[in-house]
C-alpha cells in the first residue's frame, strides 16, 4: 500500500532558518561522518545535532528545552511501564487467591447427611446394599419369565431372609416382588410374630402380611395351593397376601386400588382415588407409604423407617 509523503499533507510544515551552504560546519559533519553521535549524549543534544544535519537550527536554548522535554517524557514512560508491571502482578495475585477459595468452598450434595426420618423415635433402617458403588444390575429388580420379578440387592436384613419366599410368591401371582416386600415392611416390619386386631371384623391379623383368618379361608377356596397350609408359615403367609393382591388387582384394575383394598377391604375402595377411605377404615396414607418403600427398595436410595 502506497504511503503519501508527509510534505503532501494539507498542513504546512514550518522549517527553521537554514544555514548558508558556505557556513562553516564541524569537521565531522563536513566529511559526512555522523559517527560523532555518542550513545551517552542526552536525547536533546542528539536530536539537536540531527536536526542541524538536516538543515534545521533550533538554537541552543530551544535544543536544551527539547532535550529536557524528551528526557521527562522517557522518565514518565518508564514510570508507566513499572506501574503496569505492578498492576499485572497484583491482578494475578488476586486471581490466585480467589481460585484457592473456590476449590473447596462447598460440600458436594452426595455428602449430605439428610435421610428420611421414621415416624417413631427409632432410627431408620439401613438397606442391605454394598458399601461401594452398586451397578444397575445389582440394584434393580429383574422380571422372570413367569411374570413375577426378582428382588435387587437393597433389602434390609429383616427382609433378606424372606427373599426366596417373596420371589416365589411374585412368580406365582405376577405381583411385583418389590411391592410384596414393601407391604411386608409396612404390615409387620418383617416380624413373623406380629399380630393386630382387624378393624373390620375384630379378628386377629397375623404374620408377615397380617392376613386375617376369615380372608385366608376364602383364599384357600379360590387357590388350592393354599389348602392345608397355616398362616404361621412365612412362605404361606406371604403367598396368601400375594394371592389377595392378585385378586384385588383383577377386580379393581390397578396396583394402587389393590393396595387400598388390601388395607381397607374391597368395600372401602374409591375407584377414583386410592388414597380415599370412604368406609372410614384403614390408613389414608397406606398406598403412598407402600409405594415409597417400593421405590427405596428398588433404587437403594434413602432408608426405611424402623
Amino acid at each position: 500500500m502506497a504511503i503519501s509523503p508527509l510534505r503532501s499533507a494539507s498542513t504546512p510544515v514550518s522549517r527553521m532558518p537554514v544555514h548558508d551552504a558556505g557556513s562553516a560546519r564541524p569537521a565531522n559533519l563536513q566529511a559526512g561522518n555522523v559517527s560523532g553521535f555518542s550513545p551517552a549524549q542526552k536525547p536533546g543534544s542528539r536530536l539537536s545535532s540531527a536536526l542541524q544535519q538536516d538543515g534545521f537550527d533550533a538554537g541552543s536554548s530551544k535544543g536544551a528545552e527539547l532535550g529536557k522535554m524528551l528526557q521527562e517524557t522517557l522518565s514518565a514512560l518508564t514510570s508507566i511501564v513499572q506501574l503496569l508491571g505492578q498492576a499485572t502482578g497484583g491482578a494475578q495475585g488476586v486471581q490466585a487467591a480467589e481460585g484457592g477459595r473456590c476449590g473447596t468452598g462447598s460440600q458436594p450434595f452426595s455428602d449430605s447427611s439428610f435421610t428420611p426420618q421414621a415416624s417413631s423415635a427409632r432410627p431408620p433402617v439401613a438397606l442391605n446394599g454394598n458399601t461401594g458403588v452398586v451397578g444397575p444390575a445389582a440394584s434393580r429388580p429383574t422380571v422372570s419369565s413367569s411374570g413375577g420379578s426378582k428382588l435387587g440387592g437393597n433389602l434390609p436384613p429383616g427382609l433378606e431372609k424372606f427373599r426366596g419366599a417373596i420371589e416365589s410368591a411374585s412368580a406365582k401371582t405376577g405381583m411385583p416382588a418389590e411391592m410384596l416386600a414393601a407391604q411386608i415392611w409396612q404390615e409387620s416390619r418383617g416380624n413373623l410374630e406380629a399380630v393386630s386386631t382387624n378393624g373390620g371384623n375384630g379378628l386377629t391379623d397375623t404374620g408377615l402380611m397380617q392376613v386375617n383368618p376369615n380372608t385366608f379361608g376364602e383364599l384357600q377356596a379360590r387357590h388350592p395351593e393354599l389348602q392345608g397350609k397355616n398362616l404361621s408359615d412365612p412362605e404361606t403367609n406371604i403367598l396368601a397376601g400375594a394371592f389377595y393382591m392378585k385378586d384385588m388387582k383383577e377386580q379393581f384394575g390397578s396396583d394402587e386400588l389393590a393396595l387400598r383394598a388390601y388395607n381397607s377391604g374391597p368395600n372401602g375402595v374409591d375407584r377414583s382415588n386410592p388414597d380415599a377411605i370412604p368406609a372410614g377404615t384403614g390408613d389414608a396414607t397406606y398406598v403412598r407409604k407402600v409405594k415409597s418403600f417400593m421405590n427405596t427398595l428398588a433404587t437403594g436410595q434413602g432408608t426405611l423407617p424402623a
